[in-house]
């Protein structure tokens, strides 16, 4: 019995003095308060007794050393990268849960790769300085999908809410994205074509159904259309265009046309927290957004991008990248709508 015993310390021992020299260690670290802190603001429930806790804070550490790894491109101006919703998840985790939706199908526009931009003053002088479709109502409240892998989905939806009310002076719809998700030629939560997609919507003239009469579930389910309380909107046409290079048609369709619906490189947005995206971005696309607008009258002249990962998510659900230099792989699948009316 008295051997078993001292077995039991032997065991025990060294998992207890793990814990009081991390909790020693915590008390001591600034790091620590910030993690409690967000843990209150994202209401995360780890029990600081247990391993997840510590490993979760080793995660939450290395991210904020990373965000200031990042910021240091940005010099003495506002910090781009710190905490956010996704400070608890490594890099593989992160992108695991939010960057596999995006399927591309191997279309692509006619755009001119590799055309030289025009000068910023040429730029401004053909188009208004400012355009921000959120003032003029025709956007709808920030999505979250959480860990459905639908961002195709949700861009291309989102859009097409856009230009139904601008397009009929209506209140913008909140169209379902869950029959995207459900019965368009993809593969739901799993992956998809923000081109195909559209494609989908005019090849077969359908009819997309307001989200109340097919409910967001972020899952995929079997297409189950029934009938419908409300007529939806159908999409007339739509392009998919090739633009890096080409920004200034970007710029010139956000004006003149209306919100656009593109893929982007996503791979640093789990640490954003605010501020124009300027660095840290390639042109490989994992992720679909919508593009609202742009503001040229800066010093960064910049794009206002919708996300789809909620109101928690940087500003209020929004996040601003540089104009030009094809800065997050934007210009690369470049999607306008038109609806029917």
């Amino acid at each position: 019995m008295k051997l078993m015993a001292v077995n039991y310390i032997r065991v025990l021992l060294p998992v207890y003095l793990i814990y009081a020299v991390s909790v020693s260690f915590a008390w001591n670290d600034t790091y620590y308060e910030q993690f409690i802190q967000f843990m209150q603001t994202y209401k995360k429930t780890y029990d600081a007794k247990s391993p997840e806790f510590w490993h979760r804070f080793e995660i939450f550490k290395n991210n904020l050393k990373h965000s200031a790894e990042l910021n240091k491109a940005y010099q003495n101006e506002t910090a781009v990268y710190g905490v956010n919703k996704f400070s608890d998840l490594t890099q593989e985790e992160f992108e695991k849960q939010y960057l596999q939706g995006l399927k591309s199908s191997g279309l692509r526009g006619k755009g001119r790769p590799g055309v030289a931009f025009p000068s910023l003053k040429l730029l401004k002088e053909a188009v208004p300085q400012y355009v921000d479709w959120r003032n003029q109502n025709i956007i709808s409240p920030i999505k979250d999908q959480k860990s459905c892998g639908a961002c195709w989905a949700f861009s291309a939806t989102e859009t097409v809410e856009s230009m139904y009310a601008k397009t009929t002076g209506k209140p913008v719809p909140v169209l379902s994205v869950q029959e995207v998700i459900d019965c368009s030629e993809n593969n739901g939560c799993q992956g998809g074509d923000t081109c195909s997609a559209l494609k989908w919507m005019t090849k077969y003239n359908k009819t997309i159904v307001h989200e109340t009469d097919y409910p967001l579930v972020d899952k995929t389910q079997a297409c189950h259309l029934g009938n419908s309380t409300s007529p939806g909107v159908r999409v007339a046409s739509s392009t998919c265009q090739h633009l890096p290079g080409n920004e200034e048609k970007m710029v010139q369709m956000l004006s003149m046309v209306g919100p656009l619906t593109v893929t982007v490189d996503a791979s640093t947005w789990n640490n954003y927290i605010g501020g124009i995206i300027r660095f840290h971005c390639s042109n490989y696309n994992n992720h679909a957004v919508q593009i609202v607008g742009y503001d040229l009258r800066g010093d960064v002249p910049f794009y206002i991008v919708r996300n789809s990962w909620g109101v928690d998510f940087g500003d209020n659900g929004y996040l601003y990248i540089k104009y030009g230099d094809n800065l997050c792989g934007l210009a690369e699948r470049v999607s306008t709508v038109t609806v029917q009316d």
